[in-house]
């Protein structure tokens, strides 16, 4: 148990590290999420903004913000020829278990930058219950993170890489949205949540469910 949590901090250490170094998925990201919300703050020009009008937006540029930044984690691995090193030295779940801690982190990260920036810079979006938003952009970006962290392992595997990733991860994507935009207009509407619990716990079991799974398919991913 000691080594195989060893081995998930290394991975993600070394992830941590090579993005620090290279910023090419932290740029794209920040860039996206400023460029984003910097159309969206001229386009509505001080009208006011009907609640699901702004959530859609959110969770628009929530679902783009991880296809930019969270597709990476694989891909990477084969462009700079490390994922041979992986496999010999590091145990598949350690390797799975690492990268998801990463995308988790960038997906919390870049979520909460989104939701500040649209907060800030569109006074007309009124949130009647701050800790219901940010529980549902929480467990939505678990869902996101996980969903795209296997997902990415496989598209890794093809020669078409990243045009193929928004193909694959909108279907399984799916059961996280729903529930999280319902969750969202709740929380702009001044719902807690009690009212928000059910559509908050669908994300969450499904976000489980596709981690427990993943770590039964990406034994077979990885060794191809």
């Amino acid at each position: 148990m000691h080594s195989a949590l060893q081995g998930v901090l290394a991975v993600a250490e070394k992830d941590a590290r090579s993005e620090l170094r290279t910023r090419v998925g932290l740029t794209s990201v920040v860039l996206f999420i400023v460029t984003t919300v910097s159309v969206i703050v001229f386009a509505l020009a001080d009208e006011p903004v009907p609640r699901p009008l702004a959530v859609t937006l959110l969770w628009v540029v929530m679902f783009y913000t991880a296809m930019s930044g969270l597709g990476r984690a694989f891909v990477g691995e084969q462009d700079r020829g490390t994922a041979f090193y992986l496999r010999l030295h590091t145990l598949p779940l350690a390797v799975y278990f690492g990268k998801l801690a990463v995308n988790l982190l960038m997906a919390l990260l870049s979520n909460l930058a989104a939701l500040v920036l649209m907060l800030f810079f569109v006074p007309s979006i009124s949130v009647g219950s701050i800790s219901t938003l940010l529980v549902a952009v929480g467990v939505g970006s678990v869902g996101l993170a996980a969903v795209l962290t296997i997902v990415s392992a496989i598209v890794a595997q093809t020669g078409t890489r990243n045009p193929l990733l928004p193909v694959l991860s909108f279907p399984l994507l799916v059961p996280v949205i729903l529930p999280g935009v319902k969750a969202t207009l709740y929380a702009l509407a001044g719902m807690g949540l009690s009212e928000a619990a059910s559509d908050l716990m669908l994300m969450a079991a499904y976000s489980g469910i596709v981690i427990v799974v993943s770590t039964f398919v990406f034994d077979v991913v990885w060794a191809d």
